[in-house]
């Protein structure tokens, strides 16, 4: 089903503009389909995150950080960060925490914060979820320590399986 539309009219500053229209050249764009999706971005995950003091970190120094960590402090991480921030993001948008809620948390920091892709196959009711990425085995172990966290508060049985680049999550 698609998504009804409204149309709005409001000023920008002149090098928002422009930067806006090159960024909509680069991409093979139109204007209006770049701006939509930085509506969507925003109306989806960036109100919500702005609430929890994100921060935004290149991919390289991420890894650095990752690599320059134990496991054993890998673990904690991802378990400490699993059990607060999804769970207020989730309370903040829907106002419950649901399977469905951790879901389509997963799907939004794959989609927006580009920490992973996420890939979703279901099979006789069980979700099949695939978080795959670039950031080396010991993502795979914060990433792992950080779901398990998260789908810990409701309680629901859950397998993860790390790999090097990728983890799978059957729920």
């Amino acid at each position: 089903m698609k998504e009804k539309t409204v149309t709005i009219s409001f000023r920008v500053n002149e090098s928002a503009f422009k930067a806006l229209q090159a960024e909509s050249k680069k991409r093979n764009i139109s204007l209006n389909t770049l701006a939509n999706q930085m509506f969507i971005e925003f109306a989806e995950y960036d109100r919500y995150l702005q609430k929890f003091r994100m921060v935004k970190l290149s991919t390289p120094t991420l890894k650095k950080i990752i690599n320059a960590a134990s496991d054993e402090s890998i673990v904690e991480a991802g378990t400490l960060a699993g059990g607060s921030v999804p769970q207020g993001f989730m309370l903040a948008k829907s106002g419950e925490i649901t399977k469905e809620g951790i879901l389509e948390y997963l799907r939004l920091m794959g989609t927006h914060a580009n920490l992973f892709d996420y890939s979703e196959v279901v099979h006789g009711g069980v979700y099949s979820v695939t978080l795959s990425h670039d950031l080396e085995p010991k993502w795979s172990l914060f990433l792992a320590s950080y779901v398990q966290s998260i789908v810990k508060t409701l309680g629901l049985a859950v397998k993860v399986t790390r790999m090097p680049d990728a983890i799978e999550i059957q729920l």
